[in-house]
């Protein structure tokens, strides 16, 4: 599947209307940057790579890691979509266009940090997942991966409950029926939890790593990936 078929269109069919969501949202957001803070707090001298960017979003307030990001001009943004939209709202702002499954375009170890917030489920099988985590860690000298935790009751894409609790091959038909035919499919979502996501990671890595937990209404509802640098 292409990479427009990936774009944000897709992304916004739910169970409730979008205006319930986008507060709720922006909080957990802004949650999820002060864990990301924390691990690696923000340095003027490191180039950070954000792989996966929705570079459609017409507003500079929601790209939250650049409008929270003490040093946004630190930033190179890697995303799906055309550049226009991005380099309107931020001018002075890297943006590179990326294709799915294919090697970042990038030398090795030539950021000091990576980040990625809720794309990992997307990117296909295990396999595909194991080879994007692959990717970051080549060309990240440190790496702060995040994703929707599937043992949360709520699934926050079509922000349906338990339905996922059921084995993929049924809820995926489930899904499809109910009008998720995106989300139906395991090249467009396919979730983890810890053990699995953990599992991903090449021993070497997995030696530098560290998982944390964000909660949703007092349960765990994101795995927080940190991977440290090589020599820290």
């Amino acid at each position: 599947m292409g990479a427009t078929a990936h774009r944000s269109v897709n992304y916004r069919t739910k169970a409730l209307p979008l205006w319930m969501l986008r507060r709720v949202l922006r909080n957990e957001q802004t949650k999820l940057y002060r864990h990301f803070a924390q691990s690696f707090p923000p340095r003027q001298d490191w180039r950070v790579l954000e792989v996966g960017t929705n570079g459609s979003l017409e507003r500079a307030c929601d790209y939250f890691l650049h409008s929270l990001y003490p040093y946004p001009e630190q930033i190179t943004a890697a995303g799906l979509e055309e550049p226009d939209i991005f380099r309107r709202v931020f001018p002075r702002y890297p943006y590179v266009q990326v294709r799915r499954h294919a090697p970042l375009p990038f030398d090795d170890q030539s950021f000091d940090l990576v980040f990625s917030n809720a794309v990992i489920e997307h990117v296909g099988s295990r396999d595909q997942q194991q080879g994007f985590l692959d990717e970051i860690l080549r060309v990240g000298k440190r790496a702060f991966v995040t994703t929707p935790n599937r043992r949360h009751p709520i699934e926050f894409h079509t922000v349906t409950p338990l339905l996922h609790y059921l084995p993929p091959q049924v809820y995926r038909q489930i899904y499809a029926a109910a009008g998720f035919e995106f989300f139906s499919k395991e090249e467009n979502l396919n979730l983890l939890d810890a053990r699995q996501l953990l599992d991903l990671l090449r021993p070497e890595a997995r030696a530098r790593a560290e998982l944390k937990f964000h909660r949703f209404l007092g349960m765990r509802s994101n795995l927080l990936l940190s991977v440290r640098a090589r020599a820290e």
